[in-house]
């Protein structure tokens, strides 16, 4: 079962990396002990999700995360404002970060696989078909990468209003091919108020999304597709089986949760 900070014994019950994390998240958290169920994780989420609607708080699901703990730190900083970063979240377009950045990526695969010849019969491969897609259903992402069950895991009730507004108190990114804190909050913006997506997950390289059904409308599953390559071109790369943007347009088809890895 997981605990939270209304019983238990205090912080020395969980490991170090975690009582790092919730001592500079500094909101009311529950705490899933190692080996705890994907299922009994991602039921008490949307139990937390249907509540924070009612109680004014959005939940998120933090991996117990070295790396993660140590960005953290900058909620340390006094000259960081988490009202000061959702301002500038809120002005910048997270559609039109999307379009530049799969230009970018797009442009990038053309010139690595195309030789420069201008063939556009490469970007037609990187496309491919809408076919072959897994269905992703559940949060994951807080899962061990061997054995059974969950590594440490924090739900934190982050007291803000809207889904995006979450980056302010988590922040990630900015690293490698991961878009920075303000262009993420700006992404989580455009496509919760596009499509319900809601960011639910987070290590220090991965990112989820809930959504309450799957997009299945197949104009659109592309153009998320798109996106989703925009957003973390490894969701083709390394996520799919084809290393088509199609086999993930599929997949969005058929899904409700988002996943994104960062290699």
């Amino acid at each position: 079962m997981y605990m939270d900070n209304a019983r238990g014994s205090g912080l020395q019950q969980y490991n170090e990396i975690t009582q790092q994390i919730i001592e500079k998240v500094k909101c009311t958290y529950q705490v899933f002990p190692e080996g705890e169920s994907l299922e009994k994780v991602n039921e008490v989420y949307k139990k937390a999700l249907t509540r924070g609607r009612q109680e004014g708080f959005v939940p998120v699901l933090v991996k117990s995360d070295d790396t993660l703990a140590e960005w953290f730190g900058i909620l340390e900083d006094e000259s960081y404002s988490r009202e000061e970063t959702i301002r500038q979240g809120g002005k910048i377009s997270g559609e039109e970060i999307l379009e530049e950045r799969y230009a970018q990526y797009a442009g990038d695969y053309e010139e690595d696989f195309g030789n420069g010849s201008g063939d556009s019969s490469v970007i037609d491969e990187l496309m491919g078909e809408m076919e072959d897609g897994e269905e992703i259903n559940a949060l994951t992402s807080f899962a061990k990468f061997s054995g059974d069950g969950i590594e440490e895991t924090v739900l934190f009730e982050i007291p803000v209003k809207n889904p995006w507004e979450v980056i302010a108190w988590i922040p990630t990114g900015g690293w490698n091919e991961c878009p920075e804190a303000s262009e993420m909050m700006a992404v989580c913006r455009y496509w919760y108020e596009a499509y319900g997506a809601v960011p639910a997950a987070f290590s220090h390289d991965e990112v989820e999304f809930l959504l309450e059904k799957a997009v299945e409308d197949e104009e659109t599953a592309w153009k998320l597709a798109k996106e989703h390559y925009g957003f973390c071109p490894d969701r083709v790369d390394q996520g799919t089986r084809n290393g088509t943007i199609g086999e993930v347009a599929d997949s969005i088809r058929m899904s409700n949760v988002w996943y994104f890895w960062w290699d």
